[in-house]
This record gives structure tokens, C-alpha cells and sequence, in this order.
């Protein structure tokens, strides 16, 4: 006879994924109802021996205490969620250092930016615009190897104003033998505001957006530490 002939008897697929996902999930209810069903349907004239019965006892107890624990780490970790967004207000004023390789040219005309460099090397600038044009160049000389500032005005080599909004730098450095120099930069400036959409936080210096979670360095301005 065909087993899979018989009527009435639904057949599961081996690979079912819907089958093994049901199979291996089950929540503090379902746990519930199963073992009082047990319980009810037991055969009185062979009643459910006391050591199995402790010990689903103290399986169902085991269960509580992990789904109470799975319920207070939920509640903390949004608790958490909700103070580490709105910590990010008390930046503002702040002078932050971030990933990234980005300046920020504000209306007053100065932008700031940063890099970390290796080793002592002689050290040059190149801002570049939206597009990709340089428009100016910067001689910094011959730096130490650590965390260095620089500034730029806002102008062109030839003395044209640019105009505000977000620019690009990059660094170049030569050692005294001619070779170059690993120099990583750094996004540097002022956060003037920070927007808080949903879980996430962006910081802003001008019209230059930084995630949270690039921020390297936290200080007070020059003017405030001094």
C-alpha cells in the first residue's frame, strides 16, 4: 500500500522550512498550554511519575526566568538607545575630530581640517571642490610624526573668495628621502547643531553632516580651553 495515498493524514516535506521553524520555536504560551495538556490527558491509572513531573516543573520555571530577563534586557537597551541619541546635544559647542576628509568652509571664511601622520615628513594640502577641481593648495611644511591642524581662509591661490558649503582635502607627504609618508585624514571643526532621526544622530559643522559613530576626538574649542 502507498502510504502517501492515504487520505486525511497531511504529509510534511523533510525540507520544509516552514515545518522546521515551527518545530524548533516555541514561546512561554505555547510551552504553557502543551504541558497542561499533558497534564489532562494523562492516564489516570498511570499518572505522570513525580520526578518527570518536577522536573517539566522546573523546566517551565527555567523559561519564565530567561523570557523575564529577555523582557528587562529589551527594556534596558532601549532605555540606552533613547540617552546615547540625546547625548549627542551636549556636543554642540564642541570642537570634534571624525573620519573622514571633509572641510567645512563656513560664512565667516575658515575651514579647519586634520590628519595623522606616521612619520616626519614635509607635509602639503590640496582642497578641492564638489567636483573634484583643486582650487587651493597649502604648504605646511616639515611636520613630526602625530595629529596635526591645519586652516584654510576660504580662498584660491589667487586670492578669489570661494563659497561656503563642504569641500574635500587630501595630504601629501614626502620623508627627507624622498619617499612618502602614510597620512590619514581627519574631518575637524565646530558641531553647530545635531539631528536626531529615529535611532540615529548626525552631527553637523556647517553644512558638513558627521555620523555619531565617526567621531574619534571630543574637546572644547581653543577659545574655551584657553
Amino acid at each position: 500500500m502507498d502510504i502517501s495515498s492515504i487520505s486525511g493524514i497531511p504529509r510534511v516535506e523533510e525540507n520544509d522550512p516552514y515545518a522546521e521553524g515551527a518545530a524548533q520555536e516555541m514561546d512561554r504560551d505555547a510551552f504553557i498550554k502543551m504541558f497542561l495538556a499533558q497534564m489532562q490527558n494523562q492516564d489516570p491509572l498511570n499518572p505522570m511519575d513525580g520526578s518527570e513531573f518536577a522536573a517539566q516543573l522546573a523546566q517551565f520555571s527555567s523559561l519564565e526566568q530567561l523570557y523575564n530577563v529577555n523582557e528587562s534586557l529589551e527594556t534596558l537597551t532601549t532605555a540606552q538607545d533613547t540617552q546615547a541619541r540625546y547625548e549627542a546635544l551636549s556636543l554642540i559647542g564642541k570642537d570634534i575630530m571624525a573620519e573622514g576628509s571633509r572641510i567645512a568652509l563656513k560664512s565667516e571664511g575658515m575651514a579647519r581640517g586634520a590628519f595623522d601622520l606616521d612619520q616626519s615628513a614635509e607635509c602639503t594640502v590640496t582642497i578641492t571642490d564638489g567636483r573634484g577641481i583643486p582650487v587651493r593648495s597649502l604648504s605646511l611644511g616639515t611636520l613630526e610624526a602625530g595629529s596635526h591642524d591645519f586652516t584654510w581662509n576660504g580662498e584660491t591661490a589667487a586670492g578669489d573668495e570661494m563659497p561656503e558649503g563642504g569641500y574635500r582635502f587630501e595630504i601629501t607627504a614626502v620623508t627627507p628621502i624622498g619617499k612618502s609618508a602614510e597620512a590619514t585624514p581627519r574631518i575637524l571643526g565646530t558641531v553647530d547643531r545635531v539631528r536626531i532621526d529615529g535611532d540615529t544622530s548626525t552631527l553637523h559643522i556647517g553644512d558638513l553632516a558627521v555620523e555619531l559613530g565617526s567621531v574619534l576626538d571630543v574637546r572644547l574649542p581653543e577659545a574655551q580651553a584657553s
